[in-house]
């Protein structure tokens, strides 16, 4: 999962970082709302998490101005101590959980994990599409029962299709997930990512899960379903993906 990460160096936002670095998932960090609501506009994530105690806005005015600017990916504000009703007037305002730090490192993870797939329309912890199977808290992926071994990497491309299903994931947004370091690789590594992946699937007799849309990207879907073109990748791209 990719989260954009707002807040002040050396307080909340670096402490939430660490944690979910350590479980594998891609974080962005800034430290104003400012650019929090310039990298939300330009970039796709999976989550948004920001220390209430930003420099240059209150918490309460960066979530209103989250949801007016029609941004709905998922919201967490962090916390040291903050009053009920406080913690009413985020949740009110469009954050989706409020968390106090420090917690435990894979409860934290858990909360994002779940805000995450509520809003991809995922009540529980394993998705599924068709053979495969992937919890996501243990992060183990199956395929027609057998347990399927993955990397890191590999277990993440999965994890963010099958998040997406139905819709299309460009090349460009997979880098963006996996990547975050100005010494990314090309993106021709992806097609080697995903080459290994589908390979791995295929294995497992899972080899139609994953599907190019020429031109566009990949898209996991359901069996049976039809495969988009890339001119109606943008119609069919309501997770909020930028479509390259």
């Amino acid at each position: 999962m990719r989260v954009l990460l707002a807040g002040p160096i050396g307080k909340l936002a670096t402490e939430a970082a660490g944690m979910l670095d350590a479980r594998c998932f891609s974080v962005d960090p800034v430290p104003t709302g400012e650019e929090a609501l310039q990298h939300s506009r330009q970039d796709s994530y999976d989550a948004i998490a920001f220390d209430v105690s930003l420099a240059d806005m209150p918490g309460l005015e960066f979530v209103r101005r989250l949801r007016s600017a029609r941004c709905q990916v998922p919201v967490i504000a962090l916390v040291r101590q903050l009053a009920p009703r406080e913690r009413a007037r985020l949740l009110d305002a469009g954050a989706d959980d409020v968390v106090a730090l420090p917690c435990e490192a894979e409860e934290f993870a858990a909360r994002v994990r779940a805000v995450g797939r509520r809003a991809r329309g995922f009540t529980q912890s394993v998705l599924q599409c068709g053979p495969v199977e992937l919890h996501m808290n243990s992060r183990l992926a199956r395929v027609n029962g057998q347990d399927l071994r993955l990397s890191p990497t590999e277990f993440r491309v999965l994890q963010l299709l099958m998040l997406r299903k139905g819709a299309l994931v460009t090349k460009t947004s997979l880098m963006d997930a996996l990547y975050n370091d100005p010494d990314e690789p090309e993106i021709k590594s992806i097609d080697v990512l995903m080459h290994r992946l589908r390979k791995r699937l295929a294995a497992g007799g899972a080899a139609a899960l994953i599907s190019t849309v020429w031109g566009a990207g990949y898209i996991v879907r359901d069996p049976g379903a039809p495969l988009p073109t890339a001119e109606s990748a943008i119609r069919l791209n309501g997770a909020g993906l930028a479509v390259h």
